[in-house]
């Protein structure tokens, strides 16, 4: 099974990562710095993330996610951030932690999702 994959969708605009299982440190900052890579390479405003196999995150990188990511993420351009949420009850709740002041905090929509293809959806929509 592979533990992340990160790429640019060019026919729908957006940005995809998959994280299946658990992701340490530095593979999480890796598979989030690109996202933001693509994000600026492609000028595109829209990010799935289907976690919906990933296992809790650590609290370093939930640090990480709130104290770098996100500022970074603003920067690059993001504005609708779709989840495919974890099977994972620990992963649910790391999900829920990182992502609480999203909107508040940086002006991201985030939305919820169970189904890959609603997720792409509501990103299409937007």
């Amino acid at each position: 099974m592979k533990e992340s994959k990160t790429y640019f969708n060019e026919e729908l605009k957006i940005v995809i990562c998959e994280i299946n299982g658990f992701l340490n440190t530095e593979k999480f900052k890796e598979s989030g710095s690109k996202s933001n890579e693509l994000l600026k390479k492609y000028s595109v405003c829209k990010q799935l993330n289907n976690i919906q196999n990933m296992k809790v995150l650590t609290m370093e990188i939930q640090a990480w996610v709130d104290e770098v990511w996100f500022p970074k993420a603003k920067i690059s351009g993001l504005k609708h951030f779709a989840f495919v949420v974890p099977n994972d009850t620990f992963g649910k709740v790391s999900m829920d932690t990182v992502n609480a002041d999203a909107k508040a905090k940086y002006g991201i929509n985030v939305e919820y999702f169970t189904d890959e293809e609603v997720a792409k959806q509501w990103l299409i929509s937007q």
